[in-house]
């Protein structure tokens, strides 16, 4: 089963009133639809905030429901200047940008006990993306999406991620999925959409573009199903 899963429920309105669904049972702030898309069922996870509320919510629908395969939406920040507010991004690989365990001798970002610390994407899942953002009339880029409990609004620190991990966006969600996903064996892909540039004026685009940015993420994801169900 597909799960698709956004921190905030602003980032699935618009696909929740395209699809037949019922709301489930599911565990503290969390809201979990089961929905159709013909006849397929798929899932629909708002987790909320956080790492903890992200890793909690999906070992909750992995453990009650046959998730195969994990697709992230919602919007990001831009850290390259080749990304413009509106593209969409569909990253190869995500990491956590705010690990770090180099001085006990682990590589940048790597969790202790895990063999890695950048997580791909499934390449089949991507193709799925890209041709529905082809479809929406979207540009897109397949670059690193950098993630962190944080809001990233700083030009030295967006700078320094750019530089550190040659990353091109940053959200708060991706490579928390890919490291459970990575833990857990199980399929992921992100599509998240620009909102804001990761600097000194982000929170002044977010507050203007969050809503569009996250209109067109759900645009995409809607068209992804038909490539991911009937391609």
């Amino acid at each position: 089963m597909l799960a698709i899963v956004a921190s905030d429920r602003c980032y699935i309105n618009e696909l929740l009133e395209k699809l037949t669904f019922s709301k489930e049972l599911s565990p503290n702030k969390t809201e979990l639809y089961k929905c159709n898309y013909k006849d397929h069922e798929f899932l629909l996870l708002v987790t909320g905030y956080g790492k903890v509320n992200i890793g909690s919510s999906l070992r909750y629908i992995c453990e009650k429901y046959k998730v195969k395969a994990v697709l992230v939406i919602g919007t990001c920040g831009s850290v390259s200047d080749t990304n413009d507010i509106f593209t969409a991004i569909i990253p190869h690989s995500s990491l956590e940008f705010d690990v770090d365990f180099m001085p006990n001798g682990y590589l940048q970002g790597v969790i202790p006990k895990l063999s890695k610390g950048i997580y791909k994407t499934n390449d089949d899942i991507n193709d799925c993306l890209k041709r529905a953002s082809n479809t929406s009339g979207v540009s897109y880029s397949n670059d690193l999406i950098a993630t962190s409990d944080m809001f990233v609004s700083n030009y030295s620190l967006a700078n320094s991620i750019r530089r550190e991990y040659n990353a091109s966006a940053v959200d708060c969600e991706c490579g928390s999925v890919g490291e459970f996903c990575f833990v857990n064996n199980i399929s992921y892909a992100c599509i998240k959409v620009v909102s804001n540039f990761a600097n000194n004026n982000g929170i002044k685009q977010f507050n203007l573009y969050d809503d569009e940015s996250s209109k067109i993420s759900q645009r995409i994801t809607y068209k992804f199903l038909k490539e991911f169900y009937e391609a």
